[in-house]
């Protein structure tokens, strides 16, 4: 992801009808209404490669969990089990990884950006930061979004 893209929280109303067929696509998914992709459009109408085009690009937004929503960019050494210890210590802490987004690996690096559920989370957020920080391969790791 780039560090410079921009994201906007828009009405429902104000999405073209694509968008919001992809986003109908996922919800036949998760809700077990459509056994695989190809079902699921052919249900909504669109075609596979509209869905995989648009898939990443667009997320709902729900409501209730605005202010415990934080997103959390970091940098691992590409190294087995970095990625999964960095996924571990987040979920030790009570928080609830919604999104998972990898680049691939650069100069042996690679960025990831998590969008994390912290309602139930046991410890404050800078505690948080300050574990991700002790794992052996990370980089770097920061709070991108969120209330602090």
């Amino acid at each position: 992801m780039p560090q410079d893209e921009r994201f906007f929280i828009v009405s429902e109303r104000a999405l073209p009808r694509g968008l919001l067929q992809v986003c109908e696509v996922r919800e036949k998914l998760i809700s077990g209404k459509a056994k695989n992709v190809s079902e699921a459009v052919k249900q909504v109408g669109i075609s596979r490669s509209e869905y995989y085009r648009y898939r990443d690009c667009i997320e709902p937004y729900a409501r209730e969990y605005k202010d415990n929503i934080i997103t959390l960019q970091a940098v691992l050494t590409d190294k087995a089990g970095v990625l999964s210890s960095f996924l571990n210590a987040v979920a030790r802490v009570g928080a609830n990884v919604l999104t998972v987004n990898q680049s691939i690996p650069i100069d042996g690096a690679a960025g990831i950006t998590l969008s994390v559920n912290t309602a139930d989370m046991r410890v404050k957020r800078e505690t948080l930061m300050k574990r991700l920080l002790t794992i052996d391969g990370v980089i770097s790791a920061q709070i991108l979004q969120g209330k602090s």
